[in-house]
């Protein structure tokens, strides 16, 4: 099993990278300006150099929280961290993974508890980090903040090298399982108008309510921008296994 964790907040976000899967990232937001510490995870490719790939959120000194399709099959030796900036290009200081751990109950097909924690080889100083939420909280309609670094729109190939946010609202259970049939308990799905969403590349990033709580990370079946729900894990339901990691 490997380990992961690493949490955002306006303050401090913490982005992953990975090359498994298609990239694409938030589609119809803006660049983001306030996050003073950011990062991307690398994966190393079969020809032995790092490429971009997910999001995560950097929730103590050394843990950050992702999905845990991000980092699924791989090692130790194929992952770095890079933070300390909103852009990818501006050379981030860079940290090795001590240990991954992917939640026991992970299902790749039906996304359920699709949550990681990663552990930093190094310990990295932020002026705070992004607190979690720790009991069940967001109702139909409210206002949430995804963050992301990959493409802007299915029609960009090239990915952004600045961190993006997007605002979307979360949807109400009835209507995400009409959409999402194997819908599980700690799931539950954002919307918006289209032309605005997260997409692939964009998972392992974090959701944050309005007073900056990071309540679900970026799990999969983005809707780039073609006004469908995509999946958000619930961070709350998942609070206890987190902090006992």
């Amino acid at each position: 099993m490997m380990k992961i964790a690493f949490s955002f907040m306006s303050r401090a976000l913490f982005l992953l990278s990975f090359i498994v899967i298609p990239i694409q990232a938030i589609v119809g937001g803006i660049e983001a300006a306030q996050a003073s510490h950011i990062g991307a995870l690398y994966a190393k490719s079969e020809f032995g150099f790092y490429q971009f790939s997910c999001g995560g959120v950097l929730i103590s000194p050394n843990k950050i929280l992702t999905a845990a399709n991000c980092v699924d099959g791989r090692s130790l030796s194929d992952l770095k961290i890079g933070y300390g900036s909103l852009d990818r290009d501006s050379e981030p200081t860079t940290s090795h993974l001590s240990e991954i751990t992917i939640h026991p109950d992970y299902d790749p097909l039906t996304l359920s508890a699709n949550i990681a924690v990663l552990t930093l080889r190094d310990v990295f100083s932020a002026p705070s980090y992004a607190p979690l939420a720790q009991q069940p909280s967001i109702r139909t309609g409210d206002s949430l903040t995804l963050y992301g670094w990959g493409r802007t729109s299915l029609e960009k190939i090239k990915l952004p090298t600045k961190l993006h946010k997007v605002e979307v609202q979360a949807l109400d259970t009835i209507a995400c399982v009409s959409e999402h049939l194997d819908l599980g308990s700690g799931q539950f799905c954002d919307t918006s108008t289209s032309g605005k969403g997260s997409c692939f590349g964009d998972h392992g990033g974090p959701a944050l309510d309005s007073s900056g709580t990071v309540v679900g990370i970026i799990s999969g079946r983005q809707n780039c921008g073609l006004a469908k729900s995509e999946l958000i894990t619930d961070v709350a339901y998942y609070y206890t296994w987190i902090i006992s990691h």
